[in-house]
């Protein structure tokens, strides 16, 4: 399966998942490394502006396309959610309940609805899963975002 992450170049093949480690996200709290990928390039650029300001958005993005081995997916669907999951900040017990999917170790990735555009779905990825072993960065390319994005 193939999911896509946007990120700075510099960071463009880190698959550590420090970035949410150090900044916490929607299902995972402080210090808990985590990997946040989503269905398709667009969802990940809308993803990423939804979180900075547009006048600070960075002009060496990369799309990073990554493979991530099928058969170890644990889906959540809207009805599993509480009605405020997007509200932002976002509600602590997402942060709980992603807590305990990585403790428990059972399943690579976390197939959840975006807060975003429900419509979609994110990817995220535990690190320490047995199976993290065999995701991989695919390939990148450099991506000049709209300039009416930056409005």
């Amino acid at each position: 399966m193939i999911v896509y992450r946007i990120s700075k170049k510099k960071w463009a093949k880190d698959l550590s998942g420090k970035g949410a480690e150090n900044a916490g996200g929607r299902w995972n709290h402080k210090g808990i490394p985590v990997l946040y990928t989503s269905l398709n390039s667009s969802l990940a650029i809308l993803e990423l502006l939804v979180h900075l300001d547009h006048d600070l958005l960075p002009n060496d993005l990369v799309v990073s396309r990554i493979f991530i081995p099928d058969g170890s997916i644990k889906e959540l669907s809207l009805t599993d959610l509480p009605k405020n999951w997007r509200d932002s900040p976002a509600p602590d017990p997402l942060k709980e309940w992603g807590k305990n999917w990585v403790n428990a170790n059972t399943h690579l990735a976390l197939k959840v609805p975006s807060a975003a555009n429900p419509l979609e779905h994110n990817y995220i990825l535990n690190v320490k899963h047995p199976l993290f072993s065999q995701v991989s960065v695919d390939k990148t390319a450099i991506t000049q975002l709209d300039n009416r994005l930056r409005k």
